[in-house]
């Protein structure tokens, strides 16, 4: 999990004196390869599915589109007059810098319960040669089995920080595209094209990120316009996705769970069960094989949700990392950029 501090850089707004340059001849192969690699990746997530597996899927693409950003920029050969796309970029970009650590913790959190888990399986299998878990072992399986279904359930459905970065996001996304285009060189209509790309793609997927993970049922929606040549298949997705939250944020409260993931319901489940057999269990001096194959039949099920959660858990985590890496790696490439086309610096007298 990081736990790094961001630095808030100044706006650089007021630095328009870049240096000319000529623009590239192909700039029409530049966006189309940049649209072309975002419906390839965007295809990949269909169909959706409320998952960690998904999930982990959908953070790769939200990281390949800031890099494929990165890429077109480093293709136009020039640095992009600084507007307002790309300050927006510089400045949002630390709200989804913390939209990771905020992501992360919450991983984190669920894989402090996951050691919960870990222990009630160590204590129902490990007999020893006993046909049944000792009492005391019951005792202490139960207690855990109780203290993950506490944990797991706690905070769902109630209003985060993370939920408030996304809204943010969204609001400066709106504000960047509504606002006055005036006359722009053609290389700065590409990178802020770009720029509106990337945040599209980062409110829809931070949206769902903060959705499932911290259980806010009333997410922003965004929508790609005709202007972008994936904006169909981004849409189906996005109501498909939707739908899908909407569908499980529907169920009554004693369906919900633990939360939103296939997986944590999927643990939520077991944990349940196992609870049932273990109170069965509790002060009976002798049981018969039914009840014991019930015991075992329990135990491999909690086991095999468990090990598909916590590698759920991995995979999501270091996604996010990666996300995090990456969105700091723009950063610097574009700051230099500006740094190099000479941005800022006083004119001679």
């Amino acid at each position: 999990m990081y736990l790094t501090e961001i630095s808030n850089f100044p706006s650089l707004l007021p630095f328009r004196g870049a240096k000319k340059h000529s623009v590239p001849s192909n700039l029409d192969l530049i966006s189309s390869s940049f649209d072309d690699a975002v419906l390839r990746h965007l295809k990949s997530l269909g169909p959706p599915s409320i998952s960690l597996s998904w999930l982990s899927k959908a953070v790769d693409f939200l990281a390949l589109t800031h890099s494929e950003a990165r890429n077109l920029i480093s293709d136009l050969k020039v640095a992009p007059p600084l507007d307002d796309s790309l300050a927006w970029y510089l400045d949002h970009s630390v709200k989804l810098l913390d939209l990771c650590n905020s992501i992360s913790a919450e991983i984190e959190r669920l894989r402090q319960l996951r050691l919960h888990l870990t222990f009630v399986l160590h204590l129902l299998g490990d007999r020893k040669g006993e046909e049944l878990p000792s009492p005391e072992n019951l005792r202490r399986s139960r207690m855990s089995l109780s203290d993950f279904d506490r944990g797991a359930s706690s905070g769902f459905g109630k209003r985060s920080k993370a939920e408030v970065l996304v809204r943010d996001l969204n609001l400066g996304l709106t504000r960047l595209s509504n606002a006055p285009r005036g006359k722009i060189s053609s290389v700065a209509k590409l990178v802020r094209r770009t720029v509106r790309a990337v945040g599209l793609v980062t409110v829809f997927i931070a949206g769902i990120a903060v959705s499932t993970i911290h259980g806010s049922p009333d997410m922003v929606r965004v929508r790609a316009s005709a202007e972008f040549t994936w904006a169909e298949s981004f849409n189906e997705l996005e109501s498909a996705v939707w739908a899908e939250l909407k569908r499980r944020f529907g169920r009554g409260n004693d369906e919900q769970l633990e939360g939103m993931l296939e997986e944590l319901d999927d643990v939520g489940t077991r944990v349940k069960e196992a609870c049932g057999v273990v109170d069965d269990l509790a002060g009976v001096a002798e049981v018969n094989k039914e009840e014991k194959e019930r015991l075992n039949e329990v135990v491999k099920e909690l086991e095999k949700a468990t090990a598909s959660f916590s590698d759920g858990l991995d995979r999501l985590s270091n996604g996010v990392n990666e996300m995090f890496d990456g969105v700091l790696r723009n950063r610097n490439h574009m700051t230099e950029n500006v740094r190099v086309s000479g941005v800022g610096k006083k004119p001679r007298n």
